[in-house]
């Protein structure tokens, strides 16, 4: 609309200019003369002008609102404005402000404007606004006079807008049946006004016509018996709700009234959604579900029941689901009936459903569609599995583990582990320490999420016999999980283990544990290995203690960090600093490296960030110190890139030291900017 387009570069261009905030709209004018000097400002207006003075003018008509005395000294001269030789840009400042206080008085200046091309647009926005039957009368005149189409259909639609019931019979008699742009306005309208007559009216266009005017007029009609449902006459809205659901009609205009007639007739409505449920129409039966769905009731869950077996399999899939959703369990032996179809999909929607309606029975059910493997199938089977709810459940997943083997037993054990069923973790130890390679795996997995303290010494006993690399490796992340998640974990008997053993594969697991655990009484055994003849012990003791949660290691690798170098392989995948943990890579594009000190400065850049934090002046020399025996250009950068952390003399003194460095003077001249920066905020 011109009007608004007219405003908004107005606005704009007063922020652009400032002149906005240069007026003060403290107090409206109170007197004839003032408001015609700020008209006056206005009526030269163009479009690209300075727009605050109509800007001023727009807050001045807003902030008289509750004075009626003052809205009619505002009205007239804006009528006389309109009248003027102000510039069209200028007129639209009035017929704004009278879409705002206009009243009667207005009608007789603006009518005559509703049929000229070049103010049709601005006149109709503003008396349409304006309330009483004048303006109703108006714009019924209009309506005859309009010169060309496009004007017509705005006077059509500012009438429906104001639910003109008078002019029902003029817009009847504007209906085409070859012109769909001006009837669909028309029929928009009668919709709007939704009076009987203009119920009647179509009713009749919507027999009358075909192709596209026969469906705007169904749609149309539809939502004027919208109308009669909000003022209560539910009776008139339910005859056409009933009409318009008949296959004869338009997909969606049948989806409208369908979605309508539940909302009128709740329960009533289910004979009509039964229908369309069982037509065949593949548009309608899914919303027929869901509707029926939205309606409370045991008698609702035996109806859709009653139509799982007389659809067609992409409507049982809906309708397998919609029951699960509604969790009674009465659906229960249909859902059960539909596991023995022939359709994979309807098979997966009925182990989906036993999820939410199934008890401990289902439990063998969902364990062998799961261990049968075929998709989509095993994904529901499995996500059933996990969502089983009762308080016998986990005593018949642990009986049934005991009782079941091979991939059955399997899809138990992993179940157990999703649903974090803390009363299985002994029988999971057990069968931890039986032969089938499977379920061994699986037990550990599930212990991780349902081990406690009490199954520790097994699992470390588990640790000391692993007899392969990938036993070993499950047995160590779940041992360490399992302390970790444990207040009373026995980090003892890990020490004692690794004391107890020669072997370095164990030992090295141990190291693992240890580390994952950040517990104190693990750091005298950890601080000796760092000395060990062994380098591949003294490599994982580094990485144990990188992985610690607070600084209490960090002296330790300090100080290994700034000693004589040791060579130990470590080309493996390290730990960089202000990385995301263990194993959280070398970083940027670090080559293979065999020297200890780099790994242990890596493991200091890392705890320097962890609690409790030194003080930024201790944090920064050490980071000075580190700078000194870094040997490599990533351990450099990610010196620098900590430095911000650590805003100080101590950290800005090695920034700029590093300026002078080729390989790093790009970063330290952004560390410098940084913890200046910093040092500025304290």
């Amino acid at each position: 609309m011109p009007a608004m387009r007219t405003l908004l570069v107005m606005m704009v261009a007063a922020v652009a200019t400032g002149s906005v905030q240069a007026q003060s709209p403290a107090r409206p004018p109170h007197t004839a003369a003032e408001i015609d000097r700020l008209l006056a400002r206005i009526s030269t207006y163009e479009v690209g002008g300075n727009p605050a003075p109509a800007i001023q003018f727009d807050e001045l008509v807003e902030q008289s609102m509750a004075s009626t005395e003052f809205r009619k000294v505002i009205e007239t001269r804006l009528l006389q404005f309109l009248q003027s030789k102000a510039t069209a840009a200028a007129k639209e400042v009035a017929y704004r402000g009278l879409s705002l206080v206009g009243t009667s008085a207005s009608v007789p200046v603006l009518a005559p404007l509703l049929t000229r091309v070049e103010t049709a647009e601005m006149a109709r926005y503003a008396l349409a606004a304006i309330p009483g039957p004048e303006a109703d009368q108006a714009l019924r005149t209009s309506l005859a006079q309009a010169p060309n189409q496009q004007i017509r259909i705005g006077i059509i639609g500012s009438l429906g807008h104001r639910k003109d019931t008078r002019s029902v019979p003029a817009l009847v008699g504007l209906v085409s049946l070859s012109n769909a742009e001006l009837t669909g306005a028309v029929l928009a309208a009668l919709a709007n006004i939704a009076d009987q007559p203009s119920l009647d009216a179509l009713a009749a266009v919507r027999t009358k016509a075909s192709g596209q005017v026969r469906d705007l007029a169904a749609e149309a009609y539809v939502a004027c018996a919208d109308q009669f449902q909000v003022r209560g006459d539910k009776a008139t809205a339910v005859s056409v709700y009933r009409q318009m659901i008949g296959p004869g009609e338009p997909p969606m205009t049948r989806i409208r009234a369908l979605a309508s007639l539940t909302a009128a007739e709740g329960k009533g409505a289910v004979p009509s959604l039964t229908a369309a449920l069982e037509s065949g129409d593949s548009q309608m039966q899914p919303v027929a579900i869901r509707l029926l769905n939205g309606i409370p009731g045991s008698d609702i869950t035996a109806a859709l029941v009653a139509e799982v077996s007389k659809v067609p399999p992409f409507a049982q899939v809906h309708l397998l689901t919609a029951l699960a959703w509604r969790g009674d369990v009465s659906a229960r032996p249909a859902v059960q009936v539909a596991l023995k179809s022939d359709v994979p999909e309807v098979r997966a929607a009925a182990l989906a459903g036993l999820g939410k309606l199934g008890d401990d029975s289902s439990l063998m059910v969902l364990a062998e569609a799961a261990a049968a493997g075929k998709e989509p199938e095993q994904s529901a089977a499995r996500r059933s599995l996990a969502e089983l709810r009762g308080s016998g459940i986990d005593r018949a997943l642990v009986a049934a583990i005991g009782s079941s083997s091979g991939k059955v037993r399997t899809e138990l054990i992993i179940a157990a582990g999703e649903r974090v069923s803390v009363s299985a973790a002994d029988t999971l130890v057990h069968v931890a320490n039986e032969t089938d390679p499977d379920a061994r795996r699986e037990a550990l997995r599930a212990l991780r999420n349902v081990g406690g303290a009490g199954q520790a010494q097994a699992l470390l006993d588990l640790l000391g016999k692993a007899s392969t690399p990938s036993e070993r490796r499950d047995a160590t992340q779940t041992l360490a999980m399992v302390l970790r998640r444990s207040p009373s974990a026995p980090v003892g008997a890990v020490v004692s283990a690794y004391r107890n053993t020669s072997a370095v594969d164990a030992r090295l697991s141990l190291i693992d544990v240890l580390g994952q655990t950040s517990s104190d009484e693990a750091l005298p055994l950890l601080r000796s290995c760092l000395n060990d003849a062994n380098p591949q012990i003294a490599r994982a003791a580094v990485l144990a203690l990188t992985g610690w949660d607070n600084q209490s290691p960090l002296m330790d690798l300090f100080n290994l960090a700034k000693g004589a170098p040791r060579t130990v392989p470590i080309d493996q995948p390290d730990t960089a600093a202000g990385g995301p943990g263990r194993g959280g890579g070398r970083g940027l594009g670090a080559p293979p490296t065999n020297n200890l000190q780099v790994l242990a400065l890596r493991g200091v850049l890392k705890l320097l960030l962890a609690p409790p934090q030194r003080s930024a002046s201790e944090s920064g020399s050490m980071l000075a110190q580190s700078m000194h025996f870094a040997s490599q250009t990533p351990e450099k950068i990610n010196i620098l890139s900590l430095l911000p952390y650590f805003p100080s003399k101590e950290s800005l003194d090695v920034a700029q030291a590093a300026v002078a460095d080729p390989a790093v003077a790009n970063e330290a001249k952004v560390a410098v900017a940084q913890v200046q920066e910093a040092l500025k905020l304290k």
